[in-house]
């Protein structure tokens, strides 16, 4: 298989035209055409560029057999993987956007219970978070009935992925773990130190508290989708392991997991309205939702070991 042939297979696999190839590479849409009609060769930057953009090496791309050695993807599961890992994204990031935007309000407009807060401000700003978290589970519903119908009509995919363009993404992986990190970490020193800035007796140290809250947990909003990208990324190029969830009956175990998660995550919204809205604990109910992510994670261990018991 020549070169230009090799550069074309690997520009539609990645769905590109070849002026968005030319853009990337920098040169004219008629050098790509060149390129892919062997009329003229790319330089050695060009190569190593191209190399890295299909996640191949540069003896592959030059001499590798690229259309023979590529299995297609005829159930289109890169593209629901990837439909279905951003509509998880946004709605994660809907609802924490919401929280966030509750809490900023409640900065700006005072907490609720206090003398100085209007009643017409709280009512708006609780509003605002309900918006957001219905917004949110409209998009969970309609992403997970989606990823639900395919995973029913297409319970195996063939591998179809290279094993350079895994190693490519697994080397990137680590940034998917690392940015989000540092971006908490920046939010959570902001939110030590600001508290630290005003004593307990100042009148605005409510207010000032809620801001800083506010901005931690905007530090969280842009985090969570970032590391949830990376992860259900990482899991798209484990087609072994989708074959194995989706080629097997769910067991009473995981359907009594999946249950009891659910109620978990519907107790925590509720511990959390209450505790901010009847007893005025805005600062800390937040810690509602960790600590039922920890709940549900044990829950999901307990069940499925003693599911591998029978």
């Amino acid at each position: 298989m020549s070169l230009g042939t090799n550069i074309q297979v690997y520009r539609k696999k990645k769905e590109l035209t070849q002026e968005n190839l030319a853009d990337m590479m920098g040169v004219s849409r008629q050098t790509v055409s060149k390129w892919e009609s062997d009329a003229a060769y790319p330089e050695t930057d060009k190569l190593i560029a191209l190399s890295d953009m299909f996640g191949c090496t540069v003896d592959t791309l030059i001499k590798g057999d690229v259309e023979k050695d590529f299995v297609a993807d005829t159930a289109g599961y890169d593209k629901e993987a990837n439909s279905f890992t951003k509509s998880i994204c946004a709605g994660t990031a809907t609802v924490l956007a919401g929280l966030t935007s509750m809490l900023f309000m409640f900065g700006l407009f005072g907490i609720p219970e206090e003398k100085y807060t209007s009643p017409f401000m709280t009512g708006i700003a609780i509003g605002v978070f309900l918006l957001f978290v219905a917004i949110g589970a409209a998009i969970f519903i309609v992403g997970g009935i989606r990823h639900g119908n395919f995973t029913k009509e297409n319970p195996y995919i063939a591998p179809f992925y290279k094993a350079d363009e895994i190693k490519a993404f697994k080397r990137k992986f680590p940034l998917y773990i690392a940015i989000p990190t540092v971006i908490i970490f920046v939010g959570l020193i902001a939110l030590v130190i600001g508290s630290m800035m005003l004593p307990e007796a100042d009148p605005f140290y409510e207010q000032f508290s809620i801001w800083l809250t506010s901005f931690f947990m905007m530090s969280v909003t842009v985090a969570a989708p970032i590391y949830i990208y990376g992860g259900m990324q990482y899991y798209k190029y484990d087609i072994e392991s989708y074959n194995k969830s989706y080629n097997k009956t769910p067991s009473k175990y995981d359907r009594i997991s999946g249950a009891v998660s659910g109620i978990i995550m519907i107790v925590a919204t509720i511990i959390f309205l209450i505790l901010g809205l009847i007893f005025n604990m805005w600062k800390i109910c937040w810690i509602a939702y960790p600590i039922a992510a920890l709940l549900c994670g044990i829950t999901n261990l307990i069940f499925d070991a003693m599911g591998k018991k029978e």
